[in-house]
């Protein structure tokens, strides 16, 4: 081999090194902000999802004055008597 063949394979040699780190540092980026955001984005559906069913059980509560509408029939002549 030549000088200048080898000095033209090392430069090839380098460059292609330098594209595969080029590569390698993008997908562990992209890999890393991909798992940032999906753990944002489980974070915020979770919050979501607890307030939704916090809302969903508390919505129809019976207020201690109305006759609960699973109550025996006595009960609820009894206590809408009462008010």
């Amino acid at each position: 081999m030549s000088a200048s063949t080898s000095a033209a394979v090392q430069v090839a040699l380098a460059v292609a090194l330098v594209i595969f780190a080029a590569y390698a540092a993008g997908r562990v980026h992209q890999w890393y902000r991909h798992g940032f955001e999906r753990d944002v984005a489980y974070r915020e559906g979770y919050n979501q999802a607890s307030r939704t069913l916090f809302h969903l059980a508390i919505r129809n509560q019976p207020t201690p004055s109305e006759p609960s509408p699973l109550a025996p029939a006595g009960d609820r002549l009894q206590r809408t008597r009462a008010l």
